[in-house]
């Protein structure tokens, strides 16, 4: 797999999130508020927050506001307990017949994302527990990621930022205060990219700017991150780029 940006290119940020349930016999589903607890979790843009109750053919219903394409779902899972199968379905009605567009019967902990069976442009998207309890959810991604033409160069820069404030008494004694922990930020610079790339790279950064956060796959783990700066882009050639773009590590 290549290096990839997941990001809410579909704006599930400010979707309208239904608790409910599922019917097997009639593959609809009916709102029901009381179904599940914290539902609207899985859009706040926070990784403390955890759904619960999301029990056996219980139902999140995800309203877009309007038909929009996604072609891949990123889940984060907090929870090491096993838990049961999770389906992904999609609808042009908020309550007409669903089609299947993924299952999960794995145990995933962590960020993890999956390409739908086929790229959708529907309004209605809606996640169901099959079986048992579904434990751990606590944010959902859906869009179209963002996957590079080319790896960024040779050396992508790594730091910390250490969470922590150093004081100084008035006999000159130090004192530190810890807020959180350190954060790791990425530099990642290309040296020559297609017209088409930099497209791409303005369109998701006009989407998330430094407001949204996304997930970036550097080829081997999921890091959950925001844009620190502008993307720098500076033409090279004809039609052709370089760029730069500063990652900033999210704990939450």
């Amino acid at each position: 797999m290549a290096k990839k940006f997941y990001y809410d290119s579909v704006d599930i940020i400010d979707a309208t999130i239904q608790a409910g349930t599922y019917n097997s016999s009639t593959n609809v589903f009916s709102a029901s508020g009381g179904a599940i607890t914290n539902e609207h979790y899985i859009n706040d843009q926070s990784l403390s927050g955890v759904v619960t109750g999301f029990s056996d053919e219980d139902m999140i219903r995800i309203d877009l506001g309007s038909a929009k394409t996604a072609s891949n779902i990123a889940l984060y899972n907090g929870s090491s307990k096993e838990f049961d199968d999770l389906f992904v379905y999609h609808s042009s009605s908020a309550t007409g017949s669903l089609t299947l567009k993924l299952e999960l019967n794995t145990t995933l902990v962590g960020w993890n994302a999956s390409d739908l069976t086929s790229s959708g442009n529907f309004r209605y998207w809606f996640l169901r527990s099959e079986d048992s309890d579904y434990s751990g959810l606590s944010e959902v991604i859906l869009g179209i990621p963002l996957e590079f033409e080319n790896e960024p160069d040779m050396g992508i820069a790594t730091q910390e930022i250490f969470g922590t404030d150093i004081n100084t008494s008035i006999g000159g004694a130090e004192y530190a205060n810890k807020r959180h922990e350190p954060k790791t930020t990425w530099q990642l610079n290309f040296s020559n990219i297609s017209q088409t790339f930099k497209n791409n790279l303005v369109s998701f950064e006009q989407s998330v700017t430094n407001f949204k956060k996304f997930v970036y796959y550097d080829d081997s783990s999921y890091h959950y991150v925001r844009l620190d700066a502008p993307i720098k882009f500076t033409e090279v050639a004809f039609q052709r780029f370089s760029a730069s773009l500063k990652l900033r590590e999210q704990l939450s």
